[in-house]
């Protein structure tokens, strides 16, 4: 059994130890997948993931073993109002189809994230610091725009590309959450992804009946504070993304 555990840390060492090279600027340009025997990947013998083709279910599943991950690291708890607001806008969403679930985080710090199959988590300093129930709804339809765009998903398989399948052959469920939780937290989303989680967003927060622009408003506020919160830290170039924005909304996009 102990072999079997340390194993499986060595392993996961060796795919997280090329993590932030290969992901974390987003630079890096992938081989193509006809190249690799992704129906080949082997989790515990069994053909779990390919992750260029996962199904609702297996993103539902993914997220719900990323989600112990993040349980065993932080203090989670439900909040009424963000779950009335995060469903309101998931509901409006492209990807409604997913059990959405809403947590918040309890930490200071001005963050949000979201992993995949409907988990998003929101920080205890982020809900301090909205104004009101548009820029909350703003954010949650960010996180969601990443869940519909597959963010995670693309940087895991990214990942997997850049290190080779030989890399993640053998990996457990855990392991490959383990991975996959790493991105989620830890490695900010490419320059596009984040664009195209704003837009998705806002067009979902429009539909939900919430003003779109409490989406630039509460990243105006947070630009104009004296320390960048995590949330614009982790999520670059702030100031182009409220100037595109408030473009797509005087365009009524």
């Amino acid at each position: 059994m102990k072999s079997r555990f340390s194993k499986l840390r060595k392993s996961l060492a060796f795919f997280l130890a090329g993590l932030g090279t290969s992901v974390g600027v987003g630079l890096v340009t992938p081989t193509p997948a006809s190249a690799l025997p992704w129906g080949q990947l082997l989790f515990n013998g069994v053909q779990l993931l390919q992750l260029s083709n996962l199904s609702t279910q297996q993103k539902v599943e993914l997220g719900q073993e990323i989600h112990q991950q993040v349980r065993s690291n932080y203090r989670l708890s439900t909040n009424e109002k963000v779950t009335r607001v995060g469903q309101r806008v998931a509901a409006a969403s492209d990807c409604s189809q997913y059990p959405f679930h809403f947590y918040v985080v309890q930490d200071s710090s001005i963050n949000a994230f979201s992993t995949t199959g409907g988990y998003v988590y929101v920080h205890t300093g982020l809900l301090n610091a909205v104004d009101n129930e548009d820029q909350l709804a703003a954010v949650l339809g960010h996180e969601i725009g990443h869940i519909c765009n597959n963010d995670l998903v693309n940087k895991l398989r990214q990942a997997q590309l850049a290190q080779g399948a030989a890399s993640v052959a053998g990996l457990d469920r855990s392991t490959v959450a383990a991975a996959a939780y790493k991105l989620a937290v830890d490695l900010p989303n490419s320059r596009d992804a984040e664009y195209n989680a704003d837009e998705k967003g806002l067009r979902y927060i429009q539909r939900a009946g919430y003003n779109p622009n409490a989406m630039p408003a509460f990243l105006s506020k947070l630009v104009n504070q004296r320390s960048t919160p995590s949330f614009l830290s982790d999520h670059p170039g702030a100031r182009e993304r409220i100037s595109v924005l408030q473009r797509k909304i005087a365009a009524g996009r």
